[in-house]
């Protein structure tokens, strides 16, 4: 993917903030209390989240009374963030990109990031992650991979809808099995102001029916930045797809990868 590219699809999210908020959903309760169990929150902790969407992930964290400050790159998501964390006290939501975001003197007890971390300045994350931590304090990466499993024959035979509306130019793609997707973010291992590097994965599939289906679609950034018409065409062909051959019900599969480090002591 080219910069350009990248940023194109980085700054795309903002355009569908409703249907972000409609369909992309929060993380599964066994990875909430993971993210919980390994990032040592607890009532009163500092976080600081980097990417919060609409809150998929924030409202559990402000559930459990953790004093939170979000940084989202899109005016749109951010407003729609402010609108669901209404009901806490303790939360801050500021409009921007983390790479230009100023820290704040009070360091963190930890930073979190729930699928957004990939699309950080990979120069700069890991470093003003640091700066952000106080020694001790724990960066907790989520990243969702896709994988194989889910409805028999429905991946495959979406395939060709994805070379036909160009969003692919491979009509036999396979996802990776499980245990084969590659560990992410493996920088962190030696960098020296972090240590304690620690991975925890989760499979896990979701069901969905058509209407749910094509609206997650609508939030992936590589079918949000198709044309106006390609993007209708292809939206309408998965629609077509499931309702014909799999009466309206389809289920993917999810690894969960939980990435901590913790910060160094200076």
């Amino acid at each position: 993917m080219s910069s350009n590219e990248s940023l194109r699809r980085k700054e795309s999210f903002d355009a569908i903030a409703d249907s972000y908020d409609s369909y992309r959903s929060p993380p599964p309760p066994d990875v909430v209390a993971a993210i919980l169990r390994v990032s040592r929150l607890r009532k009163g902790s500092t976080v600081l989240e980097i990417g919060c969407g609409t809150g998929q992930l924030s409202i559990a964290l402000a559930e459990h009374g953790i004093a939170l400050t979000a940084v989202e790159l899109g005016a749109h998501l951010a407003a729609r963030a402010k609108q669901n964390l209404a009901r806490f006290q303790n939360i801050r939501i500021d409009t921007g990109s983390f790479e230009a975001w100023p820290l704040p003197a009070e360091k963190f007890d930890a930073v979190v990031c729930a699928n957004a971390f990939h699309w950080l300045d990979p120069h700069l994350r890991a470093a003003k992650c640091a700066a952000a931590l106080r020694p001790g304090g724990l960066l907790t990466i989520l990243h969702v991979h896709h994988v194989d499993g889910g409805t028999p024959g429905f991946f495959a035979d979406t395939q060709p809808l994805y070379v036909k509306w160009g969003l692919s130019d491979d009509p036999l793609y396979q996802m990776p099995a499980p245990d084969q997707v590659p560990a992410m973010y493996e920088e962190l291992n030696t960098l020296p102001e972090f240590s304690s590097v620690q991975r925890l994965r989760f499979e896990i599939p979701q069901r969905h029916t058509t209407t749910s289906y094509v609206g997650w679609l609508t939030t992936d950034s590589l079918v949000n930045t198709l044309d106006a018409e390609s993007k209708r065409g292809f939206l309408h062909d998965i629609q077509r797809l499931i309702e014909s051959r799999y009466n309206g019900d389809v289920s993917r599969n999810y690894v969960y990868e939980i990435v901590t480090a913790e910060r160094a002591a200076t």
